[in-house]
């Protein structure tokens, strides 16, 4: 399937998902909803646009505010444009790989690069109004400019903003990469980097006390990342969801397993359970085939936009794993990233002759 083919049918499919989510949020209830009519973070009771100015949960009101409030749009028109805006992510993901893979070896590896694109978890997550849609932009946005750091520098910016907007850590994160790009980037002169670099860190300390602030995390050592742990742990439990997993009990093994590998066939029940553990059971194909192959594998070879969505997901999981207890919610907040471990498999399945 060529390029141009393989984006139309690809934006129908994620459409359609942007029907399925919408059905569903009508049907079981969601933030969504809540952030379409503005009513997530009430606390100041905002009236103007600039009230809901904020990050997190405020951050996605503001956006809101213009077309739910002022122009009266529908949910599911809302859902529409989140779905376009994810879509431009894929699309973009797609078309790096494209550049970087003009190669895609034969029909049956080329079945499996499309069996990736149409996984459902990404597709399902990112079609509706919320935080996933907004951090993947922000993710691919980071991608982009960091490869063409000197010509395009200002879209790595803009990727870092929204992402820290949207979810403060994953900003954070983008950051802290940010730098290790810049003072490998060939051609810009030393000054720029220096300078660029006392920026990053500059705004990442900042970003660091904002974090500590609104974690409540007193003194960033093992006893208070333990404390917060504990606490997320219990206010989680707090809402008896039937998909809750003792994480805290966990050895880190099973933790892994559970945030990459669960729900697995076997236990689970239910459409959406069933439709996330043969998702988990790709993965895990995937997995075994990467690893079959791992002595032989090139990975000079596999371009900085993949290895920077693996880092990004690396450093997720292990504050996931600190974190989250609660299946859905893990199948959620991986929705942005897995697609790069998918990839990185990929590229084994490629050179297989």
């Amino acid at each position: 399937m060529r390029l141009r083919q393989s984006e139309i049918f690809l934006l129908i499919y994620h459409l359609t998902f942007a029907g399925i989510f919408t059905w569903y949020i009508q049907l079981h209830g969601g933030d969504a909803k809540g952030y379409w009519e503005l009513s997530v973070e009430t606390v100041q009771n905002p009236q103007r646009w600039m009230g809901h100015w904020g990050t997190r949960s405020y951050f996605i009101q503001w956006l809101n505010f213009i077309p739910a409030k002022v122009l009266g749009l529908p949910f599911w028109l809302g859902n529409v444009l989140y779905s376009l805006a994810s879509f431009w992510s894929i699309r973009e993901i797609l078309r790096m790989l494209w550049v970087y893979f003009p190669d895609r070896s034969g029909i049956w590896q080329q079945a499996v690069l499309l069996l990736i694109f149409l996984l459902p978890n990404l597709h399902f997550w990112t079609s509706g109004i919320g935080k996933e849609s907004l951090s993947l932009v922000g993710l691919v946005l980071f991608m982009k400019g960091s490869l063409h750091l000197k010509k395009n520098w200002y879209v790595l910016v803009l990727g870092i903003a929204l992402s820290y907007m949207v979810r403060p850590l994953q900003g954070g994160i983008l950051l802290a990469f940010a730098l290790p790009l810049l003072l490998m980037e060939k051609g810009l002169p030393s000054w720029s980097k220096w300078l660029g670099s006392v920026l990053i860190l500059a705004l990442g300390l900042m970003a660091l006390r904002f974090l500590l602030y609104i974690t409540h995390i007193d003194h960033l050592n093992a006893e208070g990342i333990a404390q917060f742990s504990e606490g997320q742990m219990e206010f989680l439990e707090g809402f008896g969801a039937g998909s809750q997993v003792p994480m805290s009990a966990y050895s880190w093994g099973m933790k892994l397993w559970t945030l990459f590998f669960r729900p697995f066939v076997g236990e689970a029940s239910g459409f959406w359970e069933w439709a996330a553990a043969l998702e988990n059971l790709m993965g895990l194909l995937l997995l075994m085939v990467f690893l079959s192959g791992i002595r032989k594998f090139r990975f000079s070879q596999i371009p900085r936009f993949i290895w920077i969505g693996i880092g990004f997901g690396l450093i997720l999981t292990f504050v996931y794993a600190l974190t989250l207890n609660n299946l859905g919610i893990i199948m959620r907040m991986k929705s942005v990233y897995m697609v790069f471990f998918y990839l990185l498999a990929w590229e084994r399945v490629r050179s297989v002759e």
